[in-house]
Parts: C-alpha cells; structure tokens; sequence
C-alpha cells in the first residue's frame, strides 16, 4: 500500500494527530465493547506507536478503567460499569431526572447550617442545590458554576465566583488560576456533581472540572456527593477521588447491594433523599 494511503488512513480515523484524552476515549469504548484492546492492533488503528498506546492504556488502568496485561489490556473482572465517552450539554442534561435532582437538592440543603462557607460544584443537580439555598441570607457560597452563581445572585448571601478559563458547554470556570483560588480558601462544605460513581471512586467528563473538584475536597471540612441513582455503575474519563475521600452521598434512590457495600466499606454515609 503506497505510503500516501496509509497516511490518509491513519488520519481518517484519529492518527497521530488525536489528543491523549480522544485515544484514550477511544480505548476505553473499545474495552467496554470487546473486553480486551491489543496494543499492535490498536496503534494501526489509531494510526499512533504502540509506546504511544501503552501509555494511554497506563493511564487508564490508573483510574481503574481496565488491566493491562502483555500485549494489551482487558477490562476488570466482574466488571459491572458503563464507561461514558461524551458529555452532553448542561441544559441538555437540566431536565434528565429533574425530580429527583430536586429532592437531592432538599435533602442536600438541609445539612447546611447557620453562617457556613459553602462550596458548590459544577453540574445540574448542584445547580438545583443553588436554587433552595438562594432562599438564606446566612451564607457566604464560593462556586465555579455560573449557572450556579447566576442562581445565587438573587441571595441576601454573599457570593463569589472562583476565576479561570470558562469550559463549554459545562459553563464552568477551570483551569490552573480556579485551582489555586480554591486552595486559598476553607469552606465548611462543598457539594459535588458527579458523572457517575463505582466501586473504585467517583468519576467526572471532564478533567479539568475534576481538578477543581479535588480542589475543593482538600479545602472542605465536610464533602457532599449529589449522585442521582441513574449514575450508579457509570463511569466516565476522569477519576475525580476514590470513595473515601468523601464523607456524604446524596441520593434519592438506594444504591445497589454491590455500591452500598463499597460506600459503607469506604466510610461514606449514605443519605436517600425522601
């Protein structure tokens, strides 16, 4: 085959021109869909080395994804997860399971006290938080959601946005300058969204957002995860903590027997909303 075709072809399906984050994607879909990836036959396929590869698939194995063996990796034993590639739009999401965001959201707030420094995430379900805590007058809120201080700006409360790099379609406000913010502060609580949640910690789309949450983790005295029962067993690209790093989980619907284990093995209060 002339050189000229194989590099047309490489490049038709990612080549060396893909960033890190979409091969890895890629890999992950693939273990999700066949069980095993080879690393030979991977890299024609993607048209990068097979170092390239066996980096990515280190990567992954790092957060769980899979288990690399010789010439590849295979997905863990017993495996029970969906592994989500793409992340759909903020608005799109709002309305996915808005009751139960909303009794989470109840719930949530209820374990605020008097004058606390709140810290809230990104995501929909933190964004419904925001809209029952936006009744008090009593709290100083540090986000990097702007649907959620938009919200908030109809608060007696004081509120302050955290800088940086606004990533779209999230709306949310990441990168190095957000990160360093938040470690300048110390809040009472942070809430948290979540893309999903297994056995091996909670997961996040994107992972810049991730960097802020784990953020925030570090500077909270109490961390909240509001997880809809909808994200149980899914998984996405960036692993944000494992379990025991927080301490509350806001749910509407208990998890099931193999996910309420691992939360109580790990420490983590389990709380159904309603």
């Amino acid at each position: 085959m002339p050189e000229q075709t194989k590099t047309h072809q490489a490049n038709q399906v990612g080549g060396g021109r893909a960033p890190a984050r979409a091969r890895q994607t890629q890999l992950a879909e693939l273990i999700t869909r066949n069980g095993f990836v080879s690393v030979a036959e991977t890299a024609v396929r993607l048209g990068v080395s097979g170092m390239t590869i066996r980096r990515d698939l280190e990567a992954l194995a790092a957060r769980g994804v899979l288990i690399r063996t010789h010439g590849g990796a295979v997905a863990p034993a017993g495996r029970r997860e969906i592994f989500d590639a793409d992340e759909p739009p903020f608005e799109q999401r709002r309305p996915r399971h808005a009751a139960a965001k909303m009794r989470i959201a109840a719930a949530a707030a209820a374990l605020v006290g008097s004058n606390e420094t709140i810290a809230l995430d990104v995501g929909t379900t933190v964004a419904a938080l925001a809209k029952v805590l936006a009744t008090r007058a009593d709290l100083r809120f540090f986000t990097n959601s702007m649907p959620a201080a938009m919200t908030l700006g109809a608060s007696r409360s004081a509120v302050y946005l955290v800088g940086g790099r606004m990533r779209w379609p999230e709306l949310s406000l990441v990168g190095p300058v957000a990160v360093e913010q938040v470690r300048n502060y110390y809040f009472d609580r942070a809430f948290l969204g979540v893309s999903g949640a297994i056995e091996g910690g909670f997961y996040d789309y994107s992972l810049e957002d991730a960097e802020v949450k784990r953020a925030f983790i570090e500077r909270a005295r109490q961390v909240v995860v509001l997880c809809d029962s909808s994200k149980f067993d899914h998984q996405a690209m960036a692993r944000i903590c494992v379990l025991g790093q927080c301490h509350t989980l806001v749910t509407e619907s208990a998890p099931p027997a193999h996910l309420d284990q691992a939360f109580r093995s790990s420490g983590l209060e389990i709380l159904v909303a309603g």
